[in-house]
């Protein structure tokens, strides 16, 4: 398991406001060096939240992703496509200008992960339709699969089962696309990383927004004036999913109020509710319980950078859900899942969970 979230100890004060934010209390340990107390991370039992790094505020905390690893093997000439998050429209600046420099540094294809969300969802639906279970925890987000694995392990039979929006994205390319090569997500997603090694590495690079937008700005990039767009651009009803509960949005658009869907998100409350959710009687769960481990969604995840303006462009990409899921041609979208149900087959985006209790 990777040591996502890192400290530089020189900075830190033993002010415990980490402790305080995070919800596994037992993932930091305070110490005394040299008479100062100080605190680390314990990365066997952090489930990646991000809520120590909101929370320092003397920069001791920092997280790693592949950003280098990423640009430097593109500049290498290795093979590599991407898979960008619906996100990215909400949070990167000149997203267009940066898709044509990766193009211009070797990248062989460019997928948005809306394509994946709007896979996922049809796979959640079908397979609802077809095992009519009575609850089931969705599953995109990586620190709330972790917390159930490493915490909770009685939960897992309620994990969906069908694999996040990215995951979804990356077996499409490599199944339906035939695109043989590595990939690479840019996502606002630290925890992604995990889930990447826990399914098999179908994703070998997690870049995050932040990180990326820091190595432009540090090598002094001069992104191209004439973008160059993707090669896959499927936005519809996937769109939604990196708002906070998407996923609510997305089943109950399709089905209608039918089925109780229920939401949770931010890290002061999700793993709070989870733990509740356990002791419930059968009869008060929801049929579906959509959970999100940052209080905004991804859209604001825990790699992005919540600059001035961010809340504006995150309405800019609530228009685009509205458009979407309220002013939508049903049609199409109905087309879509028929063609899904020609072509796919759901059963390539099922995923198998194994538990892992945190090491004590």
């Amino acid at each position: 398991m990777r040591k996502l979230i890192q400290n530089d100890l020189s900075k830190c004060s033993g002010c415990n406001c980490c402790i305080r934010a995070c919800p596994i209390g037992e993932a930091n340990i305070p110490f005394f060096d040299n008479g100062r107390l100080k605190v680390r991370v314990e990365n066997e039992k952090c489930i990646v939240c991000g809520a120590c790094l909101a929370a320092c505020r003397n920069n001791s905390r920092f997280y790693e992703d592949d950003t280098e690893r990423f640009i430097a093997d593109l500049m290498k000439g290795e093979a590599i496509s991407v898979l960008y998050a619906t996100a990215a429209r909400t949070n990167l600046r000149d997203w267009d200008k940066i898709q044509a420099w990766l193009k211009s540094l070797g990248a062989k294809n460019i997928f948005d992960v809306s394509l994946g969300s709007n896979i996922g969802t049809w796979a959640y639906i079908r397979w609802i339709q077809q095992n009519k279970p009575k609850t089931i925890i969705s599953q995109p987000c990586p620190a709330v699969v972790d917390y159930i694995r490493f915490y909770n392990p009685s939960l897992m039979p309620y994990l969906s089962p069908v694999h996040s929006p990215v995951t979804c994205a990356a077996i499409y390319m490599r199944r339906y696309q035939n695109i043989p090569h590595k990939l690479a997500a840019i996502s606002p997603c630290i925890a992604q990383a995990n889930e990447f090694e826990e399914t098999g590495r179908l994703v070998s690079y997690n870049v995050t927004f932040k990180r990326l937008e820091e190595y432009i700005a540090r090598n002094n990039i001069i992104l191209p004036d004439d973008p160059e767009w993707h090669d896959h651009d499927q936005s519809c009803s996937g769109s939604a999913r990196p708002s906070p509960c998407g996923l609510k949005e997305n089943v109950e658009f399709f089905l209608g109020k039918a089925l109780r869907v229920d939401k949770s998100e931010g890290q002061s409350i999700v793993y709070k509710v989870l733990d509740a959710f356990g002791k419930e009687s059968p009869e008060n769960l929801p049929t579906v319980f959509d959970l999100s481990n940052c209080p905004e969604g991804c859209n604001f995840g825990m790699g992005t950078e919540h600059a001035p303006g961010a809340h504006k462009a995150g309405m800019a990409i609530g228009k685009e859900e509205n458009r979407a899921l309220v002013d939508g041609d049903r049609e199409y979208f109905e087309q879509m899942f028929a063609d899904f149900d020609g072509s796919l087959r759901i059963t390539d985006f099922l995923r198998r969970y194994n538990s892992r209790p945190a090491i004590n």
